[in-house]
């Protein structure tokens, strides 16, 4: 696999501080203003900066704790996208469940921001998708 590429790794890991920080300007800075982000749980795709800062918002309602990180950015030969594999937290609110889990992001850059992101739970899929390989 590719090394990370800067120019990808730097908005993905500016864009999960962002959002651990609750920092809704910042978060949207890292975002192409045309955006497109398919959550695995929505089924659909949602559009634009203010959509994909809202469902962040709307997330963390069922959450006493909760951040992510990205632990690993593999960048495609090409350079422009690349394989997230991010690392998730949190206690629930209410119930008190701790979740710890993984899952990944399939991104494409445009004018150095992220405009494409598409989520996945298995890795060999996110790889394929990204097309690369073990």
């Amino acid at each position: 696999m590719s090394k990370e590429n800067v120019e990808v790794g730097e908005p993905v890991r500016r864009i999960f501080a962002a959002f651990n920080k609750r920092d809704w300007g910042a978060f949207s800075a890292e975002l192409d203003p045309e955006v497109e982000y398919a959550p695995v749980e929505v089924h659909a795709t949602l559009r634009g900066r203010e959509a994909v800062a809202q469902y962040a918002e709307r997330w963390l309602e069922d959450w006493d704790t909760f951040s992510a990180e990205a632990e690993e950015v593999e960048s495609t030969p090409a350079q422009d996208r690349a394989l997230i594999a991010v690392r998730l937290g949190g206690i629930g609110k209410g119930s008190g469940v701790e979740i710890y889990d993984r899952f990944f992001w399939v991104t494409e850059l445009r004018g150095g921001r992220l405009y494409r992101i598409s989520e996945y739970t298995d890795r060999a899929e996110a790889l394929e998708a990204a097309g690369l390989s073990e």
